[in-house]
């Protein structure tokens, strides 16, 4: 049994050998060009696949960066946010936000792009608004402190009513010019709206003058295809050959009958 084995691994053996240097001696008789372009695909094929790898994984870098960007600027405007409610109390606050949203409207108009409004620099007109509401809410923070003591005097009593007076005159003044803001985004928008207009009629009167144009010449064309008409074509001369004809036989036949 162990011989019939052998003999069975040894014709195996052989075949596989035979088989091998059949591949070879085919792969052998491929010309050189073929070989050449083989390499070549396979280069191009590798090349556009790290390639493919290397964008994917910049794309996912950036991803990663704009998310983690966008994540530090939410977390820095919350923090903004809470700064200016500290400092200037929340209505007064959010009466900022307003302005502040008013001036990113304002320079994103196209007025504001093509020149119209001038100097669109608000930044002072901010600060100053803020500080003084920082002085109103301090104002309010003394006086809360006063009024909480025991056993007011009256220049307790008059020192509060000072520094109430004074808080809401530092208010109304911060808000007038946080209307003032808004009133120039409001303006903006308007200005926004004519230049669309202006550009929407000369839009108009270009169309109209281009279509004046081609009607006149089309009623130009129209005239004198009517005054050709009007002078007579083939269909003339055929009725005018018609008519003849018809006259002669009429003459024909009268002088038959004359005759």
């Amino acid at each position: 049994m162990a011989g019939k084995k052998d003999d069975h691994d040894g014709c195996f053996g052989a075949a596989g050998i035979a088989a091998l240097v059949m591949i070879i001696g085919a792969l052998t008789m491929i010309p050189k060009g073929v070989w050449i372009a083989l390499g070549v695909i396979a280069g191009v094929a590798v090349a556009v696949w790290i390639g493919t790898v290397i964008y994917e994984e910049v794309a996912k870098r950036r991803q990663a960066q704009a998310a983690e960007d966008e994540k530090r600027r939410k977390a820095a405007e919350a923090a903004e946010k809470r700064r200016r409610e500290d400092s200037l109390g929340t209505a007064n606050a959010q009466c900022v936000e307003t302005a502040l949203a008013s001036v990113v409207r304002i320079a994103q108009s196209r007025a504001a792009r093509d020149g119209w409004l001038g100097d669109i620099d608000f930044a002072a007109d901010i600060t100053g608004i803020e500080a003084g509401f920082v002085r109103a809410q301090e104002l309010r923070t003394v006086a809360d402190e006063l009024r909480a003591l025991p056993e007011p005097t009256d220049d307790d009593r008059r020192l509060l009513d000072d520094a109430v007076a004074a808080a809401g005159q530092l208010e109304l003044i911060g808000r007038s010019r946080v209307d003032l803001i808004n009133q120039c985004a409001r303006e903006a928008l308007l200005v926004d709206e004519s230049l669309r207009l202006e550009e929407e009629r000369a839009r108009t009167e270009e169309q109209r003058e281009r279509l004046h144009g081609k009607l006149n010449s089309m009623l130009y064309g129209a005239a004198a295809a009517s005054a050709e008409t009007a002078e007579g074509g083939v269909a003339d001369q055929i009725l005018a050959r018609v008519a003849g004809y018809r006259e002669i036989k009429e003459q024909v036949a009268r002088a038959g009958d004359d005759g």
